[in-house]
């Protein structure tokens, strides 16, 4: 029998929770570690329609990428977010877990699925913390790697689009360029254009960029890409199902693991 504390544990070893960063909660949000899993489902955000699809499906467990509760609370008011969530999860007897931080800095997290995607050759870290460089699981908070073949920054950004099944996709910078050197970073990167910068990279995919940090990128010469928070993390989704059903296999236990179907990306674009 599978319980919480084994998807902890499975989920630890893959993309260990001593990865995440010093403002980050990771790990068991609702729940208890004894509780028994038989069926678990795989989400970015721990929306109410997301709860509402576990119960729906059964499950027990619902594994999100960005955590419930990031900050302190005060009080749990079930009239209002986050103690809605809280809970209905509780009265639904359903265990939440996040995986956050520690999955982007993972080898084979949200970055190493971004990287997969564009068949980059991997070079190195966009940035990384020295202590945790001679764990082999550890790629570091981005990745910066070389395309196989050269092409437009604005191909490239059209083909990712294509890809991720993107909303939009912003682009700032000389689209024409020819870009070879390319670093990521999942979700919102736009801190990290000047380790980007630093790397030798032509062009800088991530999510989330902010006015004044496309204008920083646009005169530093090096073109940058928002794909988007939700595309930009949704890769990771399929990865994390397949590993925690292969974990259960091997030890013999039964698990169902479902990714999301209810989920989408928040933002719209109006033609």
């Amino acid at each position: 029998m599978v319980r919480v504390r084994d998807i902890l544990g499975w989920i630890d070893s893959w993309a260990p929770f001593r990865f995440a960063e010093s403002w980050d909660n990771c790990g068991l949000q609702v729940g208890n570690p004894a509780s028994s899993v038989a069926r678990l489902l795989v989400a970015l955000d721990p929306l109410a329609s997301v709860l509402a699809e576990a119960a729906d499906l059964g499950c027990q467990c619902l594994v999100t990428h960005h955590p419930l509760l990031l900050h302190p609370v005060k009080s749990i008011r079930t009239d209002s977010w986050p103690g809605s969530i809280i809970g209905r999860a509780v009265l639904s007897g359903i265990s939440i877990i996040a995986a956050h931080t520690n999955l982007d800095a993972a080898r084979h997290g949200t970055n190493g699925q971004l990287v997969e995607l564009l068949g980059l050759s991997v070079t190195g870290p966009l940035d990384a913390e020295p202590a945790l460089c001679e764990d082999p699981r550890y790629g570091g908070m981005g990745l910066v790697g070389v395309l196989p073949a050269e092409a437009t920054a604005q191909s490239l950004a059209a083909s990712l689009k294509a890809a991720l099944g993107a909303v939009s996709v912003r682009i700032a910078g000389d689209g024409q360029k020819k870009v070879r050197r390319v670093a990521v970073c999942s979700g919102s990167g736009g801190s990290l254009i000047g380790k980007a910068l630093a790397s030798g990279a032509d062009i800088y995919i991530t999510g989330d960029l902010k006015y004044h940090e496309a204008r920083f990128a646009e005169e530093q010469g090096i073109v940058v890409v928002d794909i988007g928070h939700f595309a930009s993390e949704k890769p990771v989704l399929g990865p994390i199902r397949d590993f925690l059903r292969s974990r259960a296999q091997s030890e013999a236990m039964e698990l169902e693991v479902f990714v999301s179907k209810s989920e989408t990306d928040p933002f719209r674009s109006l033609v």
